[in-house]
């Protein structure tokens, strides 16, 4: 499916390894670890297709037809409650994520006993996710297929972990079922899913189940109430019977593969995997590669040109060039000072938009909760108490999940400005070093210029983690239940006791928000602010290893000079033939 992507993949992988041994040899050691991140991220880039769905749309289903193996669980029942990860392995193996950071190995047996509602309700076990590792085509290149808990069941814990993986997401497979067509639940779950995810399909399962003039007209109709709802002008629904799918593979039936229609679906699929995924990531390994490769020509010129310059002129281009790196390092710590600057300014808006959260729906909650209470006034304290816990909890968590999504998107934004400005500087600062060079050793050389030169990590997504989990109310009424007190009055001091709650509630939530989303912009800084170092370290290296080579060489017999001029020459007809491969797999990326 992916053979394409694969060949160009594995020569982009050995053009980095080419032009690693070159630096290696060279003793550019800053510019070998930019190329050996580049590789890991070629190698190991991670790609999450999510199955999304509502339950009992036969999602686990699917993806064991994909594989052609019932790895996954399946039942009549809604049972999938713990969010499964699979991914590529020679053999296939299974581990188990807790919450508190312990692993565990099972076998596909024992899957049942974490994944499902009945083995693990209510994630009593507390699971955090499942890893399963399998030989399938489609794990391949780092793309991940996950199996989510559907939306809109009984299991309300389940819906919540669905939603919580959102931010995760790369692309979505959104499965429908003929009969029922898609419901009013689903069309409001899509609703959520269109804000974090760029590309849906819309696969509509157990077309066996019907004739084709009925799949024809269930399609027809959730293809109207889809387009209505995501305002878009047409969308397309791949229509497939995943149950026969996975019969046919499992008893090698090419003509009930066919009838399944899976393998259309699979074409599609492939597709965009290749163009859309694959074109992106080997665009973006190929240019940062190129870049480095620009960055040794230039550091091999530089030296040719340091060698071949008398002593006395040699001398007098270090010290200059020494004099203009003060001015530089003056420059990268200043940008750094601006930098945690405007970082400190960004959580300075965090708390003052959680201040704001405080002041505006406190009141809010109050007057939600006295209302709740005068709709239940006829039942019993015990029940009285029950609802107005159960909505106190869901109004507190309603309330931040909302205000999570449009402060992650107002953060995202700010974060993005801000990593832009002190990108451009970076590059000012790197263009600088490399002109001061130039100018003074008369280098003509054109230098290629990436697309993204750094990351700028214009989104937290690689930093995101679990959304803020909340505390559960506390069973604080017990004792009237024993109905000591007149009914009117024992539920008036529910209400009062609850409404003191919330203040506290809030206050609370809002402290491991604040943590959540301070953690996430102190690890997108770090890790930024060393991308940024690296990027100059390596460039100012390169030119001072030149130069200083060039220094050593003034010291040595003519012999030695001559020798190390051919090494040199030798590196530099080495770049040119990598060069020239890297020309050859660009024209191969655009092709695709």
């Amino acid at each position: 499916m992916l053979d394409h992507y694969k060949k160009i993949s594995q020569e982009l992988t050995s053009c980095i390894g080419e032009l690693a041994a070159i630096s290696n040899s060279r003793g550019d050691k800053k510019v070998e670890e930019n190329l050996r991140e580049i590789r890991e991220k070629l190698e190991g880039n991670r790609f999450h297709l999510v199955v999304l769905g509502q339950f009992k749309r036969g999602k686990s289903t699917f993806i064991n037809s994909l594989l052609g193996d019932k790895v996954l669980p399946t039942a009549v029942v809604p049972l999938t409650s713990i969010v499964t990860l699979l991914k590529y392995g020679e053999e296939e193996g299974i581990e188990v994520l807790f919450n508190d950071g312990k692993r565990i190995t099972i076998s596909r047996k024992q899957l049942p006993e974490y994944v499902t509602e009945k083995g693990n309700p209510a994630n009593h076990k507390n699971v955090k996710h499942v890893e399963v590792s399998y030989p399938s085509g489609y794990l391949k290149d780092g793309v991940f297929i996950i199996d989510t808990p559907g939306v809109g069941s009984t299991f309300e814990n389940n819906t919540e972990m669905t939603y919580n993986y959102l931010p995760r997401v790369d692309a979505a497979l959104f499965l429908l079922a003929v009969d029922p067509p898609i419901s009013q639940s689903e069309i409001a779950f899509l609703a959520d899913v269109k804000d974090h995810v760029e590309k849906i399909f819309f696969v509509q399962n157990k077309i066996d189940y019907m004739d084709d003039a009925e799949c024809k007209e269930s399609m027809a109709f959730s293809m109207e109430v889809i387009e209505k709802a995501l305002d878009a002008d047409s969308i397309t629904i791949y229509p497939l019977s995943a149950k026969l799918a996975l019969e046919a593979k499992q008893s090698k039936d090419k003509k009930l593969l066919g009838k399944s229609r899976l393998p259309e679906f699979d074409t599609v699929l492939g597709d965009f995997l290749l163009r859309e995924k694959g074109k992106t990531v080997l665009r973006s390994a190929l240019n940062h590669t190129r870049k480095l490769l620009s960055d040794e020509e230039f550091a091999i010129q530089l030296e040719l040109r340091a060698i071949a310059t008398p002593l006395e002129d040699l001398e007098q281009k270090i010290h200059l060039f020494q004099e203009k790196m003060e001015v530089v390092k003056q420059d990268r710590e200043d940008n750094v000072y601006y930098f945690q600057g405007e970082i400190s300014r960004l959580i300075d808006i965090l708390d003052r938009d959680l201040d704001r959260l405080k002041k505006n729906e406190i009141p809010k909650l109050m007057k939600e909760l006295e209302a709740t209470g005068e709709r239940h006034r006829h039942k019993s304290v015990s029940e009285f108490v029950k609802l107005m816990e159960a909505a106190l909890n869901e109004g507190v968590v309603r309330t931040f999940d909302e205000w999570i999504v449009r402060e992650e998107e107002r953060l995202n934004q700010e974060y993005a400005r801000i990593s832009s400005r002190f990108s451009n500087r970076t590059n000012e600062i790197i263009d600088a070093i490399v002109t001061a060079s130039m100018e003074l050793f008369d280098l003509k050389l054109d230098r290629f210029a990436a697309e993204e030169s750094i990351n700028r990590n214009s989104q937290l997504y690689y930093l995101v983690g679990d959304p803020p989990r909340f505390f559960d109310l506390e069973g604080a009424f017990d004792f009237f239940s024993q109905k000591i007190l007149p009914r009117n009055f024992s539920q008036s001091m529910v209400l009062r006791d609850l409404q003191k709650k919330i203040p506290d509630k809030v206050d609370q939530n809002s402290g491991r928000v604040r943590w959540d989303f301070m953690d996430r912009i102190n690890k997108s800084f770090l890790k930024f602010r060393w991308d940024l170092n690296l990027t100059i370290d390596a460039t100012q290296e390169g030119i001072e290893k030149a130069i200083d080579k060039a220094m050593e060489l003034k010291k040595a017999s003519a012999a030695e000079v001559e020798k190390a001029t051919k090494l040199i020459t030798g590196q530099d007809e080495q770049l040119k033939l990598v060069k020239v491969e890297l020309q050859a797999l660009e024209d191969a990326i655009q092709a695709l």
